[in-house]
């Protein structure tokens, strides 16, 4: 049997109650063979993305502000099965304690003393994802910093020539303050416009789980591209742009969490918590099979009920 067609059903499992597992199953067989690597997180814990017994993972959690973050699996929401990865952060308030970040990164679909490769030059990276309530990263007159406020949800980063890691492109959260509704824009801080917005935004939706999928194509002459959906529906996509640094590095290092340096819209001012499933990289889409009638956990909404 194929490698990777095992690898996908280890990581989803045969529960016959599992909505998602039948999803994953029912792909067209080319679909499922494309998969590159996946996290689930069904140990109970972020291997999946840390591969802690491995010297060199090709990935890792990355978190900026000590204990005012944290990152874990969670038996809270889960899109699929049990678990789900949670990324909380607190003191993000109005730029004065600088970034709260949960970063879940990956960069290789193995780690690299397992035979390790990096993605290619094309591929498509996704994760469902699970917002409990409407946050705010707007920044107000006189405290705001001269930016209008960010919140970094899912990044992609390149190495430049002196193998500093430096941001590519960002898919970020922003709020509307008259529909109270939230959306994802793109920015760059190497391609202008450097903001990039919906003409139509798609609200995100509230305590259900939904679909994020970015196709990227690498390249540092100008010639990538980069298209994001959201529940299957294209909502942003751009093309003839730099998605690299230079030639000397190009590997795509992709990443999804909280990261910003203003919240509203928690508990306390600065805090906001979000969860992440089944998250994918592979070389065909899987937006296609979204709403697909044996997956039926991302067309109706999460019946938990979410403390206020």
């Amino acid at each position: 049997m194929n490698w990777k067609l095992l690898f996908v059903f280890g990581c989803f499992g045969f529960v016959n109650s599992n909505a998602n597992s039948q999803w994953i199953q029912s792909l067209p067989s080319s679909t499922g063979e494309s998969i590159l690597w996946s996290a689930d997180h069904e140990e109970g814990d972020l291997s999946d993305w840390t591969f802690p017994a491995s010297k060199d993972a090709g990935g890792g959690v990355l978190n900026t502000g000590e204990e005012d973050v944290h990152a874990s699996a969670t038996k809270e929401f889960a899109h699929s099965r049990s678990y789900s990865a949670r990324a909380f952060i607190s003191n993000a308030i109005r730029s004065r304690n600088g970034s709260r970040a949960v970063r879940l990164m990956r960069w290789t679909d193995r780690p690299w003393d397992r035979d390790g490769k990096e993605f290619p030059v094309e591929a498509y990276y996704s994760t469902c994802m699970f917002i409990p309530k409407v946050y705010n990263p707007n920044k107000y007159p006189p405290w705001d910093s001269g930016d209008g406020g960010w919140w970094n949800v899912f990044q992609f980063k390149a190495h430049d020539e002196n193998d500093v890691s430096q941001p590519m492109w960002t898919l970020n959260i922003q709020h509307d303050d008259k529909s109270k509704e939230m959306s994802f824009y793109m920015s760059s801080p190497n391609n202008p416009p450097r903001s990039f917005s919906q003409k139509k935004p798609k609200p995100i939706p509230l305590q259900r789980w939904f679909h994020i999928e970015a196709r990227c194509k690498k390249s540092w002459k100008n010639k990538g591209s980069m298209t994001i959906w959201q529940d299957g529906e294209m909502i942003l996509d751009v093309s003839g742009i730099q998605t690299m640094t230079s030639n000397k590095h190009d590997q795509v290092v992709w990443g999804i969490g909280s990261y910003t340096d203003h919240i509203a819209g928690g508990a306390v001012e600065g805090e906001a918590t979000v969860y992440f499933d089944d998250s994918i990289v592979s070389t065909k889409p899987l937006s296609p099979f979204v709403f697909s009638k044996v997956n039926p956990q991302l067309n109706r909404p999460n019946t938990v009920k979410v403390a206020k």
